[in-house]
């Protein structure tokens, strides 16, 4: 009767090891969503034209400043994707869209891209972080916009088991400590949309997933 008492401890021990790893989370991956593209030009309209990106605009919980790194972001994946031949990082930022058409004229560039964070929203280690940004490309000249895309991109929340079978795994062990989710969520999926809208702009009809 006593080699079968431990024999089943024994048992719920090593289950308990198994499932305390399974429900360990290190990163909760994103849910990335596609590029919407409500305006864009005919192809190869704007190949060699020269882009200046201003700073973006930013949510209340987010300090304004914040908007020139965005813009440096976008600045070099759009250089790094060869989506246009020159691309400027200009300054100060933008009050609407015909203050940055001043801008862009002023800067001597073809078009110049008006951005926005419309939300971003850090996680937490069971995650819930989001991100949403739009953009638009006008042209200077006739302060038309060219190209008007929105992405956001959201992580499902992995809140930790608390059913019956849970709570009697933990009891035999020290609570479960969550290791480090690795680099901040909100910077990762501000560089994928980043990533993905600079594609689109360059040709893409489709962007990773990944």
């Amino acid at each position: 009767m006593r080699n079968s008492v431990l024999l089943v401890v024994l048992t719920v021990l090593l289950a308990g090891c198994s499932a305390r790893g399974q429900r360990s989370t290190m990163y909760v991956e994103p849910r990335t969503g596609s590029p919407v593209v409500y305006i864009h030009p005919l192809p190869s309209t704007y190949q060699e034209a020269s882009v200046g990106v201003l700073p973006f605009q930013m949510p209340e919980n987010i300090a304004a400043d914040q908007g020139v790194r965005v813009a440096a972001l976008f600045k070099d994946v759009l250089l790094g994707k060869r989506a246009f031949p020159v691309v400027r990082q200009l300054a100060p930022g933008y009050g609407d869209l015909d203050d940055a058409v001043a801008r862009g004229k002023a800067a001597k560039v073809d078009l110049v891209l008006a951005g926005r964070v419309n939300y971003a929203l850090a996680a937490t280690e069971f995650g819930g972080g989001r991100a949403s940004v739009s953009v638009r490309l006008l042209n200077v000249r006739s302060g038309n916009t060219v190209w008007y895309i929105e992405q956001a991109i959201d992580q499902p929340m992995d809140y930790p088991e608390m059913g019956m079978w849970s709570r009697l795994v933990d009891s035999f062990g020290p609570p479960e400590v969550r290791p480090s989710t690795g680099a901040p969520v909100v910077p990762n999926m501000l560089a994928k949309i980043a990533v993905d809208m600079a594609e689109v702009m360059a040709g893409a009809r489709m962007v990773s997933r990944n």
